[in-house]
């Protein structure tokens, strides 16, 4: 998918998303790994449905992205 880079809304989105879940995770370790594999299934869930605009999925992916860091 070459999308274009994410806007500003999205990326803060994003990286708020990744700081809540990062946060979760140093109490609960199993969290974060339930977190990506949620975030993947609803990638794919909303990925062909027209309602939902491709930020959104920008959104999802990146999110996705910055906790594999």
């Amino acid at each position: 998918m070459n999308s274009p880079l994410p806007n500003q809304s999205t990326q803060a989105i994003a990286v708020l998303a990744a700081c809540f879940a990062k946060t979760l995770g140093e109490k609960d370790p199993e969290f974060i790994t339930s977190f990506q594999k949620n975030l993947e299934e609803m990638y794919y869930q909303i990925r062909d449905n027209s309602y939902f605009p491709s930020e959104t999925l920008q959104a999802v992916r990146l999110t996705g992205d910055l906790l594999k860091t």
